[in-house]
């Protein structure tokens, strides 16, 4: 066999391998090795698709929010109607009053009024004046002794009572002082003691400790082993109110399970953040995958709290059919969420880049894990504020 031969058969088996296929939806042709098993679309297609998705799913809110305005604004205008109608019967009953007034003073007979009249001041007569000496009791001794004895026992009580220590008579709170006074007092004598320790009543360290402090928003960031290694940007914030609950290997009947446990003791109205569903797009169906969603999103609905789920990332190494699966469960997901009150943030776009995956084309790299904790800490800042 001549070299002209074996040439020929290179390009025939070329040939058989790379094949020309066009895109089903803007018709454009691209050489593909082997014929795609279904209708194939160009990567710009998959782009302006998920644009549109995008599109739709802020009209979608831009509608919601028209519809609460029209609503608030209903409100306020029958706050505002009942409002008038109360000031309008006040009105009425002030306008009656004033005629009322007017007719008796008009009933009366006419008076001639000049410029230098003026109203004399009626002086009541002496009888009707009651005196009396309050300071008849100074007089007598033994008075004056018990008025003293008194105002000793007062001052006594004040001083057991003060926050100064036993012996030290720095300060006297008299009745006739004002509270800013007292307080500059008390200042003062806090700055010659040097330490406050022992200033405290009798009681209060009791107070002190049986006193309820207000806790923040707990916030909880839970899913599959996506979740590695960003504990740090998005707990950075707050790590005593923020926790990031990684379950390798999870699916989303396992967080349904451990979802009430992980919980326990998260306060009120929490902030869920879950990204679930990436290892049930391996093994189960599309209905089974929403069937499980629904399960979660009743258990979630018994916990009063905030949620918002987080879309599904790309998986490289299996190929584009399990990509268009899960692009279609992240187009449902939206759906869902919005339908059934909790909010939904999806990632896609920002993890195109082959650089943010690991070599296993699972798992993310470190620039993937520092993306995806950035983007979640800037979720949890926006849905606290």
């Amino acid at each position: 066999m001549t070299d002209s031969e074996v040439a020929v058969g290179v390009t025939h088996v070329a040939d058989d391998t790379m094949k020309m296929t066009g895109c089903g939806s803007c018709g454009m042709y691209m050489i593909l090795e082997g014929a795609p098993g279904k209708r194939f679309v160009c990567m710009k297609c998959r782009l302006i698709e998920l644009m549109e998705e995008k599109i739709r799913g802020l009209e979608m809110q831009v509608e919601s929010l028209v519809e609460f305005r029209k609503g608030f604004e209903q409100i306020m205008e029958q706050r505002h109607e009942v409002s008038e109608g109360k000031s309008s019967d006040l009105q009425m009953e002030a306008g009656l009053g004033n005629s009322e007034g007017r007719l008796g003073e008009e009933s009366g007979q006419w008076k001639h009024v000049t410029k230098r009249t003026r109203q004399r001041k009626r002086r009541a007569s002496e009888g009707e004046i009651e005196l009396q000496n309050r300071f008849a009791e100074l007089e007598n001794e033994e008075g004056a002794q018990q008025v003293v004895t008194e105002g000793d026992r007062a001052r006594k009580k004040r001083r057991a009572v003060s926050p100064i220590g036993k012996g030290e008579e720095l300060m006297e709170i008299t009745p006739n002082m004002s509270p800013r006074r007292i307080q500059d007092g008390l200042k003062r004598i806090i700055r010659e003691n040097g330490n406050g320790k022992n200033l405290q009543p009798e009681g209060t360290g009791d107070r002190l400790e049986n006193s309820t402090v207000t806790r923040k928003r707990q916030v909880y960031v839970i899913g599959d082993s996506l979740l590695r290694r960003i504990d740090r940007p998005v707990t950075r914030a707050d790590p005593e109110n923020r926790r990031v609950c990684c379950l390798p290997g999870a699916k989303i009947r396992d967080v349904d399970l451990r979802l009430k446990r992980i919980l326990k003791g998260a306060g009120k109205n929490p902030l869920i953040i879950l990204h679930v569903g990436t290892n049930d797009t391996a093994r189960f169906s599309l209905e089974s995958i929403k069937g499980d969603y629904a399960r979660l999103g009743r258990t979630l609905k018994e916990i009063e709290a905030q949620v918002i789920f987080s879309g599904i990332l790309p998986v490289p190494r299996e190929g584009q059919q399990r990509c268009d699966k899960i692009m279609t469960i992240n187009r449902w997901l939206r759906q869902w969420c919005y339908k059934e009150g909790f909010g939904m943030y999806g990632h896609w776009e920002a993890f195109m880049d082959r650089g943010q995956i690991s070599r296993d084309g699972l798992h993310l790299s470190r620039e993937g894990n520092r993306l995806l904790g950035w983007r979640l800490a800037q979720l949890i800042k926006r849905a606290l504020n």
